[in-house]
Parts: C-alpha cells; structure tokens; sequence
C-alpha cells in the first residue's frame, strides 16, 4: 500500500519566486522554472495550491511569465507517475512533448506525463487548473494515454469543452463545496476526460487491443465509476453492460481476479484514501465506509484488518502521526 500524500487543501497566495519554484516541484513534479524578466523575481507573486478529489487530485496555478522544464534529471528523482492534464485558464502557454507543441488558450487542455521530459512555456500572466491522475489508473480506463500526450485539446470540439468548462468551474469553487461531495465529482471529472480523449480524431492508438480486453477495461471503468453505488454488484453489472453473468466472471478469472473482490478491493483503497485525506478528519469511519458502498460495518471491518493487517482506527492514527495538524 503507498504512503498517503497530504497536500494542502486550498489556494494561497505565494510571495518569491524561490518559494513559488519549490511548491511547484512539491506539488506537481520535480521542475526548473525560470521567470521570462529577471527583474520581476523580487516583486512575484504567485497562486498556488491544490485539493484531493479521492485518486486523482485538481490544482490551480498561475502568476507571472514564466519557462518550466522537467529534465531527465528531474525525472531520476521519480516516485510515482502521473498524467498531469493541464487547462488553460487564463493567459496563453506552449506546451511541449515527445516533439510535439501544444499552443493552449482559455478552454484548451493538454495531457502530460510525469515519467518523460516536457516544457512549459507562459509569455503572459497565466492561470491553469490541473489534474494529476495515477498513470496506472488513467492505463486501466483508456487504453494508451501516451499516444495523446503533447496533443492539444482544442475547446471547439464539444467534449473538449464540456471537460474544461467542468474542471475550471471546480477549481473556483472547491472551497466552498463539502468533502464528500468532492469526492464524487471525481467519477464526473474522469468520465468526461475519457470521453474526450475517444472523441479526439487523427491521433492514432498504437495498441490493438482483443475484445475482451477492450469489454474489461469498459467494465472497469464502469465500476470505478459506481464504487459508490450501493447496487454494484455482478448482476447490477451484467444487466447494464447486456452480457451475461458468466461472460463476466470469466473476464476477470482471465485477468486473475474475481469480480466481487476486484470491487471490494476498490471500495478499501478509496476508503483508505479518505482515511488519509484531512479534510475527512471529522467524518467517522463508518460514515466513510458506508459512502464507499459497504452496507455492513463489521464486515468493512472485517475486509480491512484482512487487507491491511491493521484496523481502519489503527490505520488513522498511524497516518495522523505521519501528518500531523498543522
């Protein structure tokens, strides 16, 4: 199980360029940003700051003009991989990688990857909003991100617009809006994205996947996106994607898996993922885990110490003391 990254949960302001450069390489990725007039650095002022949904995490940055590069040395120091989607807001920027130059203006998007080198370029003051998402989470639901990276994501096309729309409306509001209900626009948030990028033409998928493996990932992502339906189920599934109950278990026995654990599993690491997400402090266990679609407290209970070899109380202090109120 990985360590549970707490990150601060709302938009600051943020004097000094030195400072800004830092919380950069701490919140997105390690980076070298370099400001376009040198004279400005003692009197930058940036904004900079970011909320966990439950997987993925929406951030908001911006300030003065400036270059940033992910080198090959930044990317020796990499811990886990991201897909980083980037949304302009305000401003223009260039995006570079793997060749290709993505000119973004309000409304447009771009996907990036943490694990190849990539540059950012402002020539104005600038506002972005940004969503970091798990490159295995983003593999299992579409099948090659890759082949989209550096692309823009022009927003006259309806879906790319839709997205945009969405995600920048959140990030001016997540403050305002509870935690739970934080949550759970994360399932919107990666539906529109996938769509999107099905909707994009003229950027070839390198992968040939089988039927099956195109039905699983479907299935999958049909399940990520209901983890909080207290119907999920095999029949609940086989009913809404018209196949049969025995078609689908014989999908996840061909990838190792049965169905109801697959699910299990999912509905634990969110649980796992709420239990270390702060702004959760005040919510009980129980309260969390009937969210995440366990009607049965002592069997979510049970599920747990069996996955974690700890209790879900257990599992809270230790992440408390990890991360310490501030």
């Amino acid at each position: 199980m990985t360590k549970p990254q707490i990150l601060p949960a709302s938009t600051t302001t943020i004097v000094g360029f030195d400072q800004f450069n830092d919380s950069v390489s701490s919140i997105f990725c390690s980076m070298d940003c370099r400001l376009r007039d040198r004279q400005l650095k003692k009197s930058f002022v940036g904004e900079l700051g970011t909320t966990r949904l439950n997987r993925v995490n929406l951030a908001r940055v911006g300030g003065l003009p400036v270059d940033a590069y992910r080198r090959k040395q930044n990317i020796s120091q990499l811990h886990e991989a991201v897909y980083l989607v980037k949304f302009q807001m305000i401003g223009q920027g260039l995006v570079k990688q793997r060749g290709r130059e993505a000119y973004l203006r309000p409304g447009d998007f771009v996907v990036c990857s943490t694990a190849e080198p990539y540059e950012l370029q402002f020539r104005e003051n600038y506002r972005q909003a940004v969503l970091a998402v798990p490159q295995p989470l983003l593999r299992e639901m579409f099948h090659s991100p890759d082949d989209y990276l550096g692309v823009r994501m022009g927003k006259e096309l309806p879906t790319n617009s839709l997205l945009s729309q969405f995600v920048c409306s959140m990030v001016e509001h997540i403050d305002a809006l509870e935690p739970s209900i934080v949550q759970r626009l994360e399932a919107n948030v990666l539906d529109l994205l996938i769509t999107a990028l099905h909707s994009v033409a003229g950027v070839p998928a390198k992968a040939i996947e089988s039927a099956a493996e195109v039905h699983l990932r479907r299935i999958k992502r049909f399940i990520t996106m209901h983890l909080q339906d207290s119907r999920l189920s095999v029949e609940f599934i086989a009913e809404s994607e018209s196949i049969s109950k025995r078609y689908l278990h014989l999908l996840f026995k061909q990838a190792g898996m049965s169905v109801s654990r697959y699910i299990q599993q999912q509905r634990l690491e969110a649980c796992c993922r709420a239990f270390a997400n702060p702004s959760m402090g005040n919510t009980s266990t129980g309260d969390i885990a009937m969210a995440w679609g366990f009607g049965d407290i002592s069997h979510f209970h049970r599920c747990f110490k069996a996955q974690y070899q700890m209790t879900p109380k257990q599992f809270r202090i230790q992440v408390a003391s990890k991360f310490p109120k501030q």
